[in-house]
């Protein structure tokens, strides 16, 4: 049911109660445009697609807060959600109504995080002062982008919908560079374990069986079958404490473990709880990525005098030496818990037989003796 009305201003208006029995309103010099927006809404009433027109107005802050509230995600999860919003989305599109942002505009913004450049880092002077440096890598902006792409679908399921479109989807991003794969020679890896010290164990079960740092500090030792010599990859440690739970469904996975570490994973364990965790910070708890990372890593890769690569790089070791020695693929793929095949090709060159093919054509062809034929014979 509507009605129009021509308002003291001259301008007509159109009145449409919907089926939440508020009535809505538009408002148009032209009679005709009122009249026709008034049979639209009244055939979408009675298809039962009915949608308040304000319903767009929420603003992008407030519908934020309602999907944070409501979202059950993991902690990790939800602390760099957090970050990114509060950094780079919040300032921009926080007092928006969500159905005024436009896909225009939504590139926009992320040509500016793109192109940004700033001088100084935290308020700290930067290699080359006077020159700009980039502040967001090519994967942070893509995160960035994912956030507000999802607060838009998610404002797209709700019933009726707060938005029809998405303006955040299929943006033109920045590409992401695939990274070179960098890992250490054997012989790094024993200068590496020389100046490790106490913490060997952790570094050569890091280099040999390729667990994740999170994985490493979370391994309790009721989760290694010290008969069989073989781990469970269950608990994570995170910066938000201990997950029961792995990165993904390939990541919950048993693996095995070299003898020699296995008997020093037990001298470690030797007198305390069976479900206590197998490395512990000096100071007793936990040990976390700082810990690691400033205190341990770094000091024996300076003692050891190799490249100076981050403690991630045991994973890639590991992965490399494997595919190096022969292991198929799959099998690699098995014990790191890559959850994407492609991931674990990007081993695949190091194979010894990645390039057989080729050389075998190059022995053919170029190897072969040269015949020279006179003319006339």
């Amino acid at each position: 049911m509507s009605y129009l009305r021509k308002l003291p201003s001259g301008k007509w208006q159109a009145t449409v109660r919907g089926p939440d029995g508020r009535r809505h309103t538009f408002t148009d010099q032209l009679k005709t445009t009122v009249r026709k927006w008034a049979a639209e809404q009244e055939a979408l009433a009675a298809r039962g697609a009915f949608r308040d027109p304000r319903i767009g107005e929420i603003r992008v802050g407030d519908w934020h807060a309602r999907v944070t509230r409501a979202r059950g995600i993991e902690a990790v999860t939800k602390v760099k959600n957090a970050s990114l919003w509060r950094t780079h989305c919040e300032p921009e599109w926080s007092a928006w109504p969500m159905a005024a942002v436009t896909r225009l505009e939504a590139q926009e913004w992320v040509n500016r995080l793109t192109s940004t450049r700033r001088a100084r880092h935290q308020g700290r002077p930067v290699a080359g002062d006077d020159q700009d440096v980039p502040v967001l890598s090519a994967a942070t902006i893509a995160d960035i982008a994912h956030l507000m792409s999802s607060l838009y679908r998610l404002a797209m399921r709700e019933h009726p919908p707060l938005v029809i479109v998405n303006p955040f989807a299929d943006l033109e991003l920045p590409r992401i560079e695939p990274r070179p794969v960098e890992f250490y020679e054997h012989d790094e890896a024993a200068a590496l374990y020389e100046a490790a010290g106490e913490w060997r164990t952790l570094v050569e079960l890091g280099m040999d069986v390729g667990l994740r740092p999170g994985e490493l500090y979370g391994l309790h030792g009721h989760r290694v079958d010290w008969l069989r010599g073989k781990l469970a990859v269950v608990d994570v440690m995170t910066r938000q404490g201990l997950r029961q739970h792995p990165k993904s469904k390939r990541s919950h996975r048993v693996v095995p473990v070299p003898a020699r570490t296995l008997e020093a994973m037990s001298v470690l364990m030797a007198g305390r709880p069976r479900d206590s965790l197998v490395f512990t910070a000096p100071e007793g708890g936990p040990v976390t990525d700082a810990h690691l990372r400033n205190r341990v890593w770094y000091p024996a890769v300076t003692a050891a005098g190799i490249r100076r690569f981050p403690p991630r790089i045991m994973r890639h070791t590991a992965a490399s030496w494997l595919v190096q020695d022969g292991v198929p693929l799959y099998d690699v793929q098995a014990l790191l818990g890559h959850e994407d095949y492609a991931t674990t090709q990007r081993y695949a060159h190091l194979a010894p037989d990645a390039h057989s093919k080729v050389m075998e054509s190059w022995s053919r062809r170029l190897d072969a003796p040269v015949t020279h034929e006179r003319k006339g014979s």
